[in-house]
């Protein structure tokens, strides 16, 4: 049996503008098209889907029902629509891993916005690599980055810097010598290098900086960045941290990085979009963006 994609649409528009003769203005029909299709669409579903109080057409508990089912659907063949009609579509969803979301992109999103109103951009989650696929999103951002078919831009490679809280920097006094962080606990990120074991992100710090981490180093472990960086805040030591993933407001009232090397992690970050889309006006302004802002970033934090 064939679906009546007319008459949904139909309806779909009165149960927007709660009105027959609205919903024909905007369609350009008449009202009587409009009432024609509605009592198609009832007769099919054996519902009533509107019912008149007074003056008011409102949508009965079965039109209600439906009307809530077909409406994010329909807004999304709209907008599908809208994308291949146009091509140049302002509306473009944007993957990157969560942290680097909530502590680089969300703070500094409402400037995209501001500087290109007409584009719709929506962040989601890339929870792992390799899901490039485009029901999850238009672009991404990843260490990752598929070898065929789709446009690699740089943004970043990753440095990790020891940041601590003001009142445990208050506390430090020479940090000529990497040494000089023992007197407090490291707090270590493990998932921050492939298959490392406990520990290894500050035993490379140390050895960058020509020393030895030693065996009696206190050293409090957690698996992400995001969590050190949590109990950094907190005073519970001092963390190895890629200043991506630390917001303007926690550098200044809360985080303090230090004045004493980074250490390279050998990750770098990139912005990734299939070779088909990678026309796209609103595409191409999202990434030019990032680029600017990582930029700026890096700006920013060079000492």
């Amino acid at each position: 049996m064939s679906v009546p994609f007319r008459a949904i649409h139909y309806f779909a528009m009165v149960a927007r503008r709660g009105s027959f003769s609205k919903a024909a203005e905007e369609l350009f029909v008449s009202q009587s098209a409009v009432s024609h299709q509605i009592k198609l669409l009832e007769e099919r579903l054996g519902q009533a889907l509107f019912i008149r109080k007074g003056r008011q057409l409102l949508l009965t508990a079965a039109g209600e029902a439906f009307y809530q089912n077909i409406e994010e659907p329909l807004a999304q063949i709209e907008r599908e629509f809208s994308q291949l009609q146009h091509g140049d579509a302002g509306f473009v969803r944007l993957a990157s891993y969560g942290s680097l979301a909530v502590k680089w992109l969300i703070p500094a999103v409402d400037r995209f916005r501001q500087r290109y109103p007409n584009v719709d951009l929506t962040l989601t989650m890339l929870t792992e690599d390799g899901g490039f696929e485009r029901a999850l999103a238009d672009c991404f951002i990843t260490t990752q980055p598929p070898k065929s078919g789709f446009e690699v831009t740089h943004l970043y490679d990753e440095y990790l810097y020891p940041y601590c809280s003001y009142d445990i920097r208050a506390r430090l006094d020479e940090l000529r010598d990497p040494s000089a962080l023992l007197a407090f606990p490291l707090l270590s990120a493990t998932y921050t290098f492939a298959h490392a074991t406990p520990g290894y992100d500050w035993k490379m710090w140390f050895k960058q900086g020509g020393k030895r981490l030693p065996n009696n180093a206190k050293v409090h472990h957690f698996s992400h960045l995001l969590l050190a960086a949590e109990a950094a805040k907190h005073s519970h030591g001092i963390a190895l941290l890629n200043e991506f993933m630390t917001t303007q407001r926690e550098r200044e009232q809360e985080l303090v990085r230090l004045p004493m090397h980074g250490l390279k992690t050998g990750d770098s970050f990139y912005f990734v979009v299939p070779s088909t889309l990678s026309n796209r006006s609103s595409i191409q302004v999202l990434r030019d963006w990032l680029v600017e802002l990582c930029q700026s970033q890096q700006a920013i934090s060079a000492y």
